[in-house]
Order: C-alpha cells, then structure tokens, then sequence
C-alpha cells in the first residue's frame, strides 16, 4: 500500500481536547461515510441554509474530520462531507484549511481499507479505492496550483498529488489508460472503457451530430427559454419550474447554480415540456437521448461569482452543451483536465466529464447553458445511432 508522507495540519488540530461526532459511528468506513453523509447533507440542502453548512454544523464537520486522524474509520466520511459540504462558506469563500483537511483524510482512508494494488479488481472498487485515490489526487493538484506564490507547502502538494498518480498507474485497473497520464488532470474513467481510443477532454464539436444538432436548433431553443425566463405569470417562470424539481448539487458557491430538468434517466419533466414543447420534440428525436439509460438533460444557470468545485462524472458517457444565453463570451468558462473552453453564445461544446471538471462565472450576469449527458460514441451496448470512428 501507499505509505503517507505527513503534512503540515491546521493549525490547532493535535491540541483539540474531547472531540464529538454527531451520529453513530462503527468501525465500518464504508458505513460510516454512508452515516456521515445522511446527517450532514439535510443540513446542507434546505432553504435556510441555501446550500451550505450553518456554523455549528460547519463546526461539527471539522471536529469530525479532526477526531478521524485517531478514529480512521471516521477518515472516509469525514474527507466526503468536507469536500462535499465544507469547501465554501454561506458567501462562497473557499475553506482552504477544509480541502487540505479531507485530502489529508481521504489518504487516511486508503490504508485504512487496505487499498493495495495488489486486490482484485471487483473488491477493489467495491471498497471505493478509486475515489479514496483519486480524489486527493485531484485536491492536492487544485491546492498547488491555487498556493500563493512562494508558498512553502506548494512543493508538498506536488509531491502527494504525483505520488498519488503514479501509484494509481501502477494498480492493474489503470495500467494501461494510465500510461499516457502524467498528472492528476489527466485522469478519466471514459478511457478505462475504450483504451484503444484517444482520450480527449474536449472534443471536436463539429464532429459530434447532436452538437451540431444542438447548434443548428439554438433559435428554438432561445425562445422557448426567453418565454420561461419572461413569464408574466412567476407560476410559469423559470424559479417556479427550479423549485417545483430541484436538483440537488453539492458542487457551487452557495446560490451560485442551479437547474431546472428536462428529462433524467428516461423521466421527462412534463411540466418543462409544456412550457417548452418543441424543445422536448426536438431532443425526443436523438437517439443519443432516448435510447440512453443515464441521459440527464438540464438547463444550468450560472449566476456570476460562481464557481464550481473539481469532481468527476461517471463513464461510458459524454456531455454536449449549448451555450443559449451567454451574453459575455469571455466571462465564463469551463477546465476539463488540463484543457480550457469559453461558452460561446449559439455554440456547442463537447467535453468528456469524466475528467475532473470545474467552472467558473466572472462577469455581470447570468449564463444559461443546455446540457446533456448522452451515449459515448464508441459505446456499442446502446442503439445511439453513432459511429466511433466519425467522432475521433
């Protein structure tokens, strides 16, 4: 296994007396991230708090994190909900303490559940053992790169995030995508399913048939949004439809962004389609979507100051977005993996997900994007009406 190197801990950690943990906690870590989850997401999703951890919770949170340097079962759990719940204040402040916090953590966490390379591939990810990898990979990635200059830490970061990645690379699962990764941003699940492809964070739109669908469409999908945006009837309003189907996401600034559905995993929000009919025809017509077990199609609103966290989506998918209102085109964009992309207002864009991900709005406001998972292109278990080879 993986043999920790020791950082430099908040300041305060090893002096905290009596330490509490709000739920019942066992020596299961799996169980006990389920547990720690359940109490502290209703604590973060409700209308009081607007997605985010009031102070004593907050305070909870940490004093868990704290306690699970001696109660390791505890490290999974707690590296979850500080990454999930703790990274930004109520006024999207960065908690950079939490981050370095649940990176710490989730390291813990791989010893703890024996997470050697050596394991067979089903018990391996039974155990969780690529998120317990990959996710510090990615935050010690994030945290070197966002240390101010000169920082004594910075090299530290470094160090942990490649000794993560190369580990990785050596577990038979990642051996093969692995070669060609030479950071944390290089990491994707898309391409532990089709290795004999390249692996591209953003691909080339114009070879992808539904965003040139998406962009060949954008008139009628502006206008059907501009009406709901618009409604006289705040009933029939884009806040009306969020509220009545919320989309509950642990990833932005407080308040930062939000969705309204269009169809998840085969339901189809009647609602937005009543409103939107020749949005819903128009889409019910790719068999990207329909013949798609895990298509999710939303509109995102991204309100300006907001940002989104680094995560990874999950494989054998893609996700086309159309930038529908984005009156500032350099104000808000979008790093997949080591690559960069701006929303262009009536232009698609194509992004493979399973890279980490992350966003961000700088300007005045607000940018509404329509964007779908759909079929991977080489994913052959589903009728989608593509080709492999027309999308490379």
């Amino acid at each position: 296994m993986l043999s920790l190197v020791a950082l430099v801990l908040a300041p305060g950690l090893a002096q905290d007396a009596v330490l509490q943990v709000p739920f019942a906690y066992s020596q299961d870590d799996l169980g006990n991230q389920e547990a720690a989850m359940t109490y502290f997401e209703t604590r973060y999703y409700n209308n009081e708090n607007r997605w985010s951890l009031g102070q004593k919770d907050l305070a909870d949170a940490v004093a868990m994190a704290r306690l699970a340097f001696q109660e390791q079962s505890l490290a999974l759990g707690a590296a979850q909900v500080l990454y999930l719940y703790a990274w930004f204040t109520r006024a999207g402040d960065i908690m950079r303490d939490n981050i370095v916090l649940s990176a710490q953590l989730f390291e813990i966490s791989i010893n703890y559940a024996g997470c050697s390379r050596d394991l067979p591939t089903e018990y391996w990810l039974q155990l969780g053992c690529d998120i317990r990898f990959g996710q510090p990979a990615i935050l010690y990635a994030w945290l070197q790169e966002t240390e101010p200059s000169g920082s004594a830490v910075t090299s530290i970061y470094r160090e942990r995030a490649t000794q993560l990645l190369e580990y990785l690379k050596m577990v038979p699962r990642f051996a093969d995508a692995g070669k060609t990764w030479t950071s944390p941003w290089d990491m994707n699940f898309n391409q532990l399913r089709y290795p004999d492809i390249p692996a591209k964070p953003i691909w080339n739109a114009s070879k992808v048939p539904l965003a040139v669908f998406l962009e060949e469409n954008y008139g009628t999908f502006r206008s059907e949004l501009e009406g709901i945006i618009n409604a006289v009837d705040v009933e029939d309003g884009y806040e009306a439809m969020r509220r009545a189907d919320v989309s509950v996401e642990s990833l932005s600034t407080p308040g930062g962004w939000d969705a309204i559905r269009i169809v998840r995993y085969g339901n189809w929000n009647e609602a937005f389609c009543s409103f939107a009919p020749k949005t819903c025809a128009l889409l019910k017509t790719r068999k990207e979507l329909v013949n798609c077990p895990y298509v999710n199609t939303n509109y995102y609103k991204l309100f300006p100051g907001a940002h989104l966290k680094p995560h990874f989506g999950n494989a054998p998918r893609l996700t086309a977005h159309l930038a529908v209102i984005a009156p500032e085109p350099l104000r808000s964009g979008i790093s997949v993996g080591p690559a960069q992309s701006l929303w262009i207002e009536g232009k698609s864009m194509v992004i493979d997900d399973t890279y980490p991900h992350s966003v961000s709005h700088w300007g005045q406001h607000p940018r509404y994007v329509l964007a779908t998972w759909f079929c991977h292109p080489c994913d052959e278990n589903h009728d989608s009406g593509q080709v492999c080879a027309e999308s490379l």
